[in-house]
């Protein structure tokens, strides 16, 4: 009979049950129960990988982010509507309406006024501006007189029908035109009848600047004297430095009554100031118009 001592079973069973585990007919099923219990495991909601979050929740905030704000701000005022305006008002407010209210008014409308237009005289407005056939004599000149090295040479003279003058003045426009238009008309009023346009040139040889005033001109036909009415390309008083020359116009309006033109007519002018001291003496241009 045996008498040696004996293990305890229970240091042998660990080894038989890993033993078992290895042979193939263990082994397989226990390692596919391993594989789905990881399965298990890794597809449960809680176990999301930190990248996958990131990226289901990084489109939903770019896209609240460039949707626009559906209600506007409570500080943006609301648009005010304009009032639409009939054609009946806008009649009234040309015509100038019970309330006087400007044209350039209606609607929220602005406008730049003409300033030309502003210069016209009212009554001549209504003028009309089909003048018809030229009406014009003209003649070229070379009358000259020198006082004092200050000359005054006349170069051209045109004359015409007091109204025809004004009429292609209020033909041509513009504020100087206009301007020269009135005074034309209101020469006419005071039974003008021919308008008289004289080149001069001016020029001075002296040492001294020279001044002559054409404010004081007279021109003398048929025994009456009329004086200038406007001077065109520059002031009355005409100044001249010492070297130098200068065109102006004489505009005169002549009160015709012996025949259907002026005839000829004289120009008196007064003496110039040289340097400033009046020089004695006076400007007689004896002008051969028709």
């Amino acid at each position: 009979m045996d008498r040696s001592p004996r293990q305890p079973a229970s240091a042998f069973e660990p080894n038989r049950l890993l033993e078992r585990l290895k042979k193939p007919q263990y082994a397989l099923p226990a390692a596919i129960v391993v594989v789905m219990l990881g399965i298990a495991f890794g597809l449960q909601p809680g176990s999301t990988s930190t990248s996958a979050r990131d990226s289901f929740t990084a489109v939903p905030k770019t896209a609240e982010s460039e949707l626009p704000s559906p209600t506007p701000s409570p500080a943006t005022p609301e648009p005010t509507p304009q009032p639409s305006v009939t054609p009946a008002a806008a009649g009234s407010a040309v015509d100038g309406g019970a309330a006087g209210t400007p044209a350039s008014e209606v609607a929220g409308a602005r406008s730049t006024p003409d300033a030309a237009a502003a210069t016209l005289d009212p009554a001549l407005a209504a003028q009309p501006t089909q003048c018809g056939a030229l009406q014009e004599t003209a003649v070229s000149l070379a009358v000259e007189q020198a006082i004092s090295g200050v000359s005054v040479k006349a170069t051209r003279a045109a004359i015409y029908p007091i109204d025809y003058f004004r009429c292609i003045l209020v033909a041509t426009g513009g504020n100087e035109a206009y301007t020269l238009a009135s005074a034309v008309g209101r020469a006419e009023s005071e039974d003008m009848t021919t308008i008289l346009l004289v080149d001069l040139w001016v020029a001075n040889s002296s040492r001294q600047f020279g001044q002559i005033n054409l404010r004081t001109a007279q021109v003398a036909a048929a025994g009456q004297s009329f004086s200038p009415i406007a001077t065109l390309g520059g002031r009355s008083e005409v100044v001249v430095s010492s070297g130098q020359g200068r065109n102006v116009t004489l505009v005169v309006a002549i009160r015709n009554t012996v025949g259907a033109t002026a005839g000829p007519v004289t120009l008196v002018i007064e003496a110039p100031l040289s340097g400033g001291t009046p020089v004695a003496g006076k400007y007689q241009l004896f002008l051969p118009t028709p």
